[in-house]
């Protein structure tokens, strides 16, 4: 059978729509927040992906004297200082007396460098954004920090900031004042 060069084209094209593959619907794109869920001074927060440096074992510290009560003190940390802050003193305004916290969530920004103590490590989270709220319960003490969250297992998890978190919370000047040290000194 001798087919012209034409006919051999019309069965090929035939053939090729025969066992082609239809083209895939599109699919509707999602976009995700991509952070980790932690407990810091006993409250659940996310942390958005990029904000921390690392966790590590909260290393034992050398305690300053004259700094804030929410200040630990210093620790050695790959071969230089790190500032750990107790997480619980610092949000709450009250030590915690139970566990030790045994992490702490290290924190490096252009001239920031610190850790501050984890009451709890969860794990790393992938949420759609569409589902974040700004207008989700967040806990009193870190309210001020937070921008909106997510609701997730019947859990309100606010995002914290960390850029407000130093900005706001006093962490650029953890030295106590001639009159803080008074007020301390005359309570004490």
């Amino acid at each position: 059978m001798n087919l012209s060069a034409q006919q051999a084209l019309e069965i090929m094209q035939r053939n090729y729509a025969h066992d082609a593959v239809s083209i895939p619907a599109p699919q509707e794109q999602v976009t995700h927040w991509v952070g980790t869920h932690l407990g810091v001074a006993g409250i659940d927060v996310l942390i958005g992906e990029g904000e921390i440096d690392e966790i590590i074992e909260t290393p034992p510290t050398t305690v300053i004297p004259g700094t804030q009560p929410w200040v630990m003190g210093l620790a050695a940390h790959q071969g230089s200082l790190l500032p750990i802050v107790n997480g619980d003193a610092l949000l709450r305004k009250d030590v915690y007396e139970g566990l030790v916290r045994e992490y702490t969530m290290v924190i490096r920004r252009p001239g920031t460098h610190f850790g501050i103590t984890l009451s709890q490590v969860f794990r790393h989270l992938k949420l759609p954004i569409q589902h974040h709220a700004m207008d989700i319960e967040i806990d009193d003490h870190i309210a001020k920090y937070c921008l909106g969250g997510f609701h997730k297992d019947g859990k309100s998890l606010a995002v914290l900031d960390i850029q407000k978190l130093i900005a706001e919370s006093g962490l650029s000047d953890a030295s106590i004042t001639l009159r803080e040290l008074n007020e301390e000194s005359s309570n004490g």
